[in-house]
């Protein structure tokens, strides 16, 4: 069993010790745990394929980036599938179906459950696991079919009888696999993330480029949540908005992230005028798109607009970054 070094977080690492033992965690200071972890344990698979951790709001407040607990407890525990709620906030991260389609089945399952965790995580599970392939859930015993009873049953003592009657007219209309709300362009622009990251993770001995990996993997991973929530929980035109707002600010941020700028500002800053300035520029605008999104993605949960208020001056200034970006446009024919 692969075992994570302490994490520095402690949900995350009570979270991650709770799932050696057993496949549902729920934090003692969670309204209700003992009755709720009695519940989830009917639910979850037994094979060990789906994971469920739950956590008071609180448990994202102590972390740089809002979202990396869910990411930290899936890279410190067994499971593939991890299924988690903060507060009422249930999301899921999987390697063994695509993490946007587990992503988006949680978002859907918390916006009909109507504010019921509880049935949210149910109906995540179920639909995750039917969706899952070689039917994990059927170790304990005939796969989601089999479950449909216990689910039945927890979801009437818990969540009462309306909810139940929906999520079952749900699970019998099983949908089928969605086109990826994360729009073209973006997907590009997230996929161009996900390889710089590894490029920092990869640079030995320098906390900047470490920090940076960081960031970028949150702000990646912010990104895919907020369009699957949009897709979700608001109508087209909140989607169109946020389309627009962050085309142009993602592919300046990979122009500014990229092997020929910040990067190369981080192994040979020798070569390059002011370059203190030119990282403290680039970090700055990484954080601050990723805390737009992450208000973002708080005004999709509350049903409020978007507000986009940061702009990339200091970017914008840098006449090379406006070559690379016009260069990066031109390659995913723009």
């Amino acid at each position: 069993m692969y075992i994570a070094s302490a994490s520095g977080n402690p949900w995350v690492d009570d979270a991650v010790a709770g799932l050696e033992a057993e496949n549902v965690y729920v934090d003692p200071s969670v309204p209700g745990a003992g009755s709720l972890k009695a519940q989830l344990l009917e639910v979850v698979p037994g094979d060990g394929s789906i994971a469920i951790v739950v956590l008071p709001a609180q448990a994202d407040d102590s972390d740089e980036y809002a979202g990396q607990v869910r990411t930290d407890i899936a890279k410190g525990s067994d499971q593939p599938t991890l299924v988690l709620a903060i507060g009422d906030d249930v999301q899921a991260i999987s390697s063994v179906i695509d993490s946007t389609e587990a992503l988006r089945i949680a978002n859907e399952s918390e916006s009909a459950a109507g504010g019921d965790t509880q049935a949210a995580l149910v109906e995540t599970v179920q639909q995750i696991t039917a969706e899952t392939p070689s039917s994990p859930g059927g170790s304990v015993g005939g796969g989601a079919d089999f479950l449909l009873p216990v689910v039945i049953g927890s979801v009437v003592i818990v969540a009462g009888i309306g909810t139940a009657i929906g999520l079952i007219a749900r699970r019998r209309r099983k949908p089928t696999a969605s086109a990826d709300p994360v729009p073209a362009g973006i997907r590009l622009r997230v996929n161009r993330l996900r390889e710089l990251r590894a490029d920092y993770a990869a640079l030995p001995g320098n906390p900047v480029a470490a920090e940076t990996a960081v960031g970028i993997d949150a702000l990646a991973s912010h990104v895919e949540q907020l369009f699957v929530r949009l897709d979700a929980k608001a109508g087209e035109d909140q989607s169109v908005l946020a389309e627009a707002e962050y085309s142009d600010k993602l592919a300046r941020l990979v122009a500014a992230l990229d092997r020929d700028y910040l990067l190369d500002l981080l192994t040979r800053p020798d070569l390059w005028d002011a370059p203190d300035e030119r990282v403290g520029e680039v970090r700055e605008a990484l954080s601050a798109v990723t805390t737009q999104i992450v208000d973002n993605i708080k005004q999709v949960n509350a049903r409020k607009g978007l507000l986009f208020q940061v702009s990339l001056d200091s970017l914008i200034g840098r006449s090379e970054l406006r070559d690379w970006e016009r260069q990066f446009k031109k390659s995913a024919g723009e």
